[in-house]
């Protein structure tokens, strides 16, 4: 259990200070004073027309301290309602089992298929929390403008004597010192676990962070040795390989050379025989023109036996032209029937060698595939091995950063400014009580800053406003929230309301003849600063000595 410091130092805060433009003084009576006027405009006067209800009675006007708990932490200081009112709700989220997963990676991490399967197994491991837990600390005020404010109202806290605690007017904390110790060690507990959540979500990142990469190192160490192992043997092979096909090539190569050589003879041949053809064509043709010759000579000289000789001449040459033709045009088409042939044939058997060279070159082909589909496999190997690390990573990272971030909002749940011992202070209060018929009314005054008179003041009267409302002016709306929330215990508790009833009976201002006077002369001081008007001055001495019995 956390240790609380010892002994109790005891604060007590003021009610009212004055704001930095008030001159005047501002005595206990005139605020008894005023916080009778206000009790006296907050009571209902009866109402309504057709159901009418009573007018509230004024039971009494206590004067009273509220506990406060400021307890050292971590450097820092916690605050904690002594009554309890005021709660607060952690919310933690439980993570999955950090230790398992752990055991696993580790069980399996110098094996890279079991790591590898723990990686794939566990991909969506910490993808969300596994529940979230709620854990009330009765008392805790973690509100920001609570701890914000209340820090600075401390600066006027004077240190009280233990006479104050038996104060009738200062309440009993219902949060003890040992539910304080209790709650104060359960909040560090939860401090202390989050720590080692965050501790222990790290060294898992660094075990997948250095298991993973070893393995990857391990996969492209394999991969250097085995590309470097088939890279020698496939220049071994290949350097075999290429003598076989050299000599190989050899062989085909005195076979292209054979059927090139035989059709290339056929061709010349058959060439040769063409142009014997063609010049005996030409010269066909020759003898046509001579033809021609002869017979416009022949013409011109009437000579028909001679004209009629020489077209039958030219005739037959005309014949002879196109028998040649014809042998030129078949000749032509061997030629190229011939080379076609030739060409498949070297085709064929360039073919031939191509897959005789291929074959001697297959165990080449085959280590380079294999070295090929090996490669492929590590870098898939590396990807799915770095791929689910990156998965696991970042999941862990986002739980990570959410316990640090609950980490550092339990830090924004104390004042920053360190206590030196456990203090108890009292935040003093009036509680107005009214009662119609069975009917009671709490009413809480909260502490105030104490205005000054001003030319807008007397305007806002004029204009059918209060002067006292100007006259008081909230000094915390955090710490009178958590006054307020008086009212809705009473009403929630009856043990309590019986308790706080007792207390306001015994701290009633307005009980004693002395407390009393005081607040005449309050009302006077009052008036005398034109807070209050004649007759509202009238109305409110009379409402005092009606209270004498």
């Amino acid at each position: 259990m956390h240790d609380l410091p010892e002994p109790v130092a005891r604060l007590l805060l003021p009610f009212s200070v004055s704001a930095r433009d008030r001159v005047l003084s501002f005595t206990e009576e005139m605020e008894r004073a005023a916080v009778l006027y206000m009790t006296e405009s907050d009571r209902r006067k009866g109402e309504g027309i057709l159901l009418k209800r009573p007018p509230e009675e004024l039971r009494f006007i206590a004067e009273l301290c509220y506990p406060i708990w400021l307890v050292p932490w971590n450097g820092k200081t916690l605050i904690f309602d002594g009554l309890g009112v005021s709660t607060h709700t952690f919310q933690y989220e439980v993570l999955p089992d950090v230790t398992k997963f752990k055991n696993d990676i580790q069980g399996s991490a110098n094996k890279r298929k079991p790591y590898t399967a723990a990686l794939t197994d566990h991909a969506r491991y910490f993808e969300s929390v596994k529940s979230i837990e709620e854990k009330s600390v009765a008392g805790l005020i973690t509100t920001p403008d609570f701890i914000r404010e209340f820090q600075i109202y401390l600066s006027d806290a004077l240190e009280a004597n233990e006479s104050l605690a038996k104060n009738e007017g200062c309440l009993t904390p219902l949060v003890n010192e040992s539910a304080v110790s209790s709650s104060v060690t359960e909040i560090s507990e939860l401090r202390a676990v989050l720590e080692r959540e965050v501790e222990s979500l790290r060294e898992v990142m660094k075990l997948i962070t250095a298991s993973t990469r070893d393995h990857v190192n391990t996969i492209r160490e394999e991969a250097r040795q085995i590309q470097a192992e088939l890279t020698e043997k496939i220049g071994v092979a290949k350097t075999s390989a290429m003598e076989r096909v050299r000599q190989i090539q050899e062989k085909f190569d005195a076979r292209i050379l054979g059927v090139s050589e035989n059709y290339d003879r056929r061709l010349q041949e058959l060439s040769q025989e063409r142009v014997k053809l063609e010049k005996a064509q030409s010269r066909a043709s020759l003898q046509i023109e001579q033809c021609d010759n002869e017979i416009s000579a022949s013409k011109g000289r009437r000579d028909t036996v001679g004209e009629r000789r020489w077209k039958e001449e030219k005739d037959k040459w005309k014949r002879e032209i196109s028998a040649l033709k014809e042998k030129i045009e078949d000749l032509s088409m061997q030629i190229k029937e011939t080379e076609s042939h030739r060409n498949i044939e070297i085709s064929n058997v360039r073919a031939e060698f191509d897959a005789q060279s291929e074959a001697e070159m297959r165990e080449v082909r085959e280590l380079e595939a294999e070295r090929e589909s090996k490669t492929q496999l590590s870098q898939k190997e590396t990807k799915s091995l770095e791929d689910s690390t990156s998965t696991i990573l970042q999941q862990l990272e986002t739980m990570t950063k959410r316990k640090r971030m609950a980490l550092e909002r339990l830090g924004m749940i104390a004042m920053h400014v360190p206590r030196r011992k456990l203090e108890l202070a009292y935040v003093p209060f009036y509680l107005a009580c009214f009662q119609a018929r069975e009917q009671r009314r709490y009413v809480v005054y909260s502490p105030v800053v104490v205005g000054s008179m001003k030319k807008m003041t007397k305007l806002k009267t004029i204009l059918g406003g209060s002067k006292i409302k100007s006259l008081f002016q909230q000094r915390s709306k955090a710490v009178t929230a958590v006054l307020n929330q008086l009212t809705v215990a009473i009403g929630r508790d009856p043990v309590f309301k019986r308790e706080i009833y007792d207390f306001g009976v015994r701290a009633d201002i307005l009980e004693a003849a002395e407390s009393r006077e005081g607040i005449v002369r309050g009302l006077e001081g009052l008036r005398n600063e034109d807070w209050l008007s004649p007759t509202e001055l009238q109305a409110l001495s009379n409402l005092l000595k009606g209270l004498v019995t």
